[in-house]
């Protein structure tokens, strides 16, 4: 019998990739969520919505296109699996950054526009959020429930 854990690691005591991207991508997730949600509800430092502000442009919308490709890429070439689980998370996420990163690079004006109407209104800024902050913490938990160790 196998227990939950047994996914998280293979048999040396290695952790699979999906715990990996996992234990990389849930707190990442969680806190880009939890810093919208303090965002939208004015907590910020006026310093903090002026930096913001200012890294909202097209060359921005480019250099983050660039790193969102990367990321898809490195995430779906080391972890396409499309299986009835949690895993599959990690791997929808993947392509999405493909997608996005792609259409960053090819459409940046309109990326930047399509951004733009996004902040501009609160309560889809706000779900969104919310949907960042529950992925992000099934992927915390996912990857760092179980064995402790990072490897052995």
């Amino acid at each position: 019998m196998t227990s939950p854990q047994d996914d998280l690691f293979v048999e040396d005591g290695r952790m699979t990739n999906s715990t990996l991207i996992a234990r990389l991508m849930g707190p990442v997730l969680l806190f880009m969520g939890i810093g919208a949600v303090i965002g939208l509800l004015g907590k910020f430092p006026e310093a903090y919505v002026g930096v913001r502000r200012d890294m909202n442009n097209q060359s921005a919308t480019i250099i983050l296109g660039m790193f969102a490709l990367l990321a898809g890429l490195a995430i779906v070439n080391t972890h396409n699996l499309w299986v009835s689980d949690w895993r599959v998370i990690i791997t929808i996420l993947g392509w999405l950054a493909i997608v996005r990163g792609a259409l960053s690079l090819l459409f940046p004006n309109k990326m930047y526009g399509i951004g733009e109407a996004i902040l501009a209104s609160r309560s889809g800024t706000m779900i969104g959020a919310v949907i960042v902050i529950v992925l992000g913490g099934i992927l915390s938990w996912m990857g760092y429930r179980g064995k402790g160790e990072i490897g052995r």
